[in-house]
């Protein structure tokens, strides 16, 4: 806390300084004025909890202060101490908030009583406004999933507008009585990943960051949003409504927003225009058949419209997955690469040769491998390493975005080595759980991470964590853990303007200063210099 004494009385000064035993308070800044017009210009620069200030002053009285501070410093605590009984004196004392009103000659008693209820006044207020803005705090962080959710599953068609009407109209602008609307879809997995990869593969963060890129285009004209879509397939979604006919423009400037802020453009798709709000589902639908439905061997543009009469078209263009997968499940399982990687180049020459391929056909195709994959891991071996959500084929787009058949064969050949064991960790239960623990930690970083927690969850020992995680990976736990932090610090030091005590919650350590020497010890850098360079 900081203190004013206002008064153009030395000797009054000198008093209250003297009577107030301010080191059992925790004050050690007293400032002064001697009228109305210095004190303000203190007040503007210290901000003082407490403000003892007199009635009559030269410049600018004890009223005009006092009410001047009711409008630019209404949490200040105020004592008024004068000479006067006068009642026009002690009326702006009453109308403007203060604490008390002492009469000269001051009594030590009474000076001490008041300024004590006017400390203890100050902190509980500024506790509670400390708990408020706690309480904002985490209003604010959690808002933006709360609509991430809420809109998933709106435009998904499992949950009802009616419901959501008034929140949409109050905190959205989309007003009831809104009768069109379309939807753009967006997806990562076209850019090659260079703006995933800029935030070291956290998709969420590179989510966030895109949905407020667009936001910052359409939330101004209260005419759309965009969000997270929680389900899958799909990376932000932008819901318009009211100017359904501009959409196509608004979506060719967020994507010129993307370009300035990260160097590149993404593909979207965008829906024709549908009632709303029954027609939600469907307007989402054509959105992401435009996305998937474009020649992803050719540049088009990056605004894919849906055209209904292409559907069938792309369809039946698609070609399917070939007959020799037999090929590909026998090189499997004699164990001879040659024969393997002959069979997927072989495919791969037949992709090179097409003049049509869409986003559909890949996915349907990383489909089908998935479930032959599973069925013959477990025909094989009962093994569940090659579960169907386990397996998963990274996007293959050049920075074009366009398709590019080498990486695909490429993630196909390691998939099928994978499979034969002839590559990657033993399939041993030890590396199992292993397996198990890291992924774990990757996805759960950002909380409290104890070898205790580990243990539990995974029901095996403490010592048996560390020893077996330095067996199977070559890293102790702890150092894995900390670089992984350490690493999602630098991409947010790297693209937001967050506080550090943000970053360090975020990444899993209450307290900044630890983390600002874990983050120094693992890159020899504050996190303060990580950012300035």
């Amino acid at each position: 806390m900081k203190v004013l004494i206002v008064d153009d009385e030395r000797h009054v000064r000198e008093a209250i300084r003297y009577f107030i035993p301010w080191d059992e308070h925790g004050i050690s800044e007293i400032y002064e004025a001697t009228n109305g017009q210095e004190a303000i210009e203190i007040i503007e620069k210290q901000r003082p909890a407490v403000i003892f200030t007199d009635m009559k002053m030269p410049l600018l009285d004890g009223a005009e202060l006092l009410e001047w501070l009711h409008k630019h410093s209404p949490n200040t605590k105020t004592i008024v101490i004068s000479g006067y009984q006068d009642f026009s004196y002690v009326k702006p004392a009453i109308v403007y908030g203060g604490t008390d009103y002492l009469l000269k000659p001051l009594n030590s008693k009474q000076l001490i009583a008041a300024a004590e209820r006017a400390f203890e006044m100050w902190r509980k207020e500024e506790q509670e406004r400390e708990l408020l803005n706690r309480q904002n705090i985490q209003l604010n962080v959690l808002r933006p999933l709360y609509w991430d959710k809420t809109l998933s599953d709106l435009v998904s068609g499992t949950r009802s507008y009616q419901e959501l009407a008034g929140s949409l109209s109050e905190e959205l602008g989309l007003l009831k009585g809104t009768e069109t609307c379309r939807i753009a879809v967006i997806s990562l997995k076209s850019a090659n990943c260079r703006l995933l990869e800029r935030f070291h593969g956290d998709l969420q963060l590179t989510s966030f960051v895109l949905a407020n890129v667009c936001n910052e285009v359409i939330s101004p004209q209260r005419s759309g949003f965009a969000f997270r879509y929680w389900l899958a397939d799909t990376d932000i979604v932008v819901l318009f409504w009211n100017t359904v006919e501009e959409a196509e423009n608004w979506v060719l400037h967020m994507n010129e927003s993307i370009q300035r802020a990260y160097g590149i453009q993404l593909d979207i798709g965008l829906s024709a225009t549908n009632a709303f709000p029954s027609q939600l589902p469907n307007a989402f639908r054509q959105a992401r058949q435009g996305l998937i439905g474009r020649n992803i061997l050719q540049k088009q543009g990056r605004i894919h419209l849906y055209r209904e009469e292409l559907d069938d078209v792309n369809t039946k263009a698609d070609p399917s997955l070939p007959a020799e997968l037999e090929r590909f499940r026998i090189s499997v399982l004699s164990g001879e690469m040659e024969r393997m990687y002959r069979a997927v180049d072989d495919w791969a020459e037949y992709l090179t040769g097409l003049t049509l391929l869409t986003e559909r056909s890949i996915q349907r195709w990383e489909e089908e491998i998935g479930i032959i994959l599973t069925r013959w891991s477990k025909e094989q071996w009962g093994d569940e390493l090659f579960a169907k959500e386990n397996i998963h084929f990274a996007p293959c787009y050049d920075t074009e975005g366009l398709f590019t058949v080498d990486a695909w064969r490429d993630q196909l050949k390691a998939l099928l080595l994978k499979l034969s064991k002839e590559g990657g960790l033993t399939q041993s239960t030890d590396s199992k759980i292993i397996l198990e623990i890291r992924n774990y930690l990757d996805q759960h970083y950002q909380e409290d991470m104890t070898l205790q927690h580990i243990a539990e969850r995974f029901y095996i020992s403490r010592e048996n964590v560390s020893r077996k995680f330095k067996q199977v990976t070559g890293e102790n736990l702890s150092d894995y853990l900390t670089n992984l932090r350490v690493d999602k610090a630098k991409v947010l030091l790297q693209n937001t303007n967050m506080r550090l005590s943000q970053i360090s919650e975020l990444v899993g350590y209450e307290d900044e200063k630890y983390f600002s020497r874990v983050f120094k010890k693992a890159t020899g850098q504050t996190p303060r210099e990580y950012r300035k360079q």
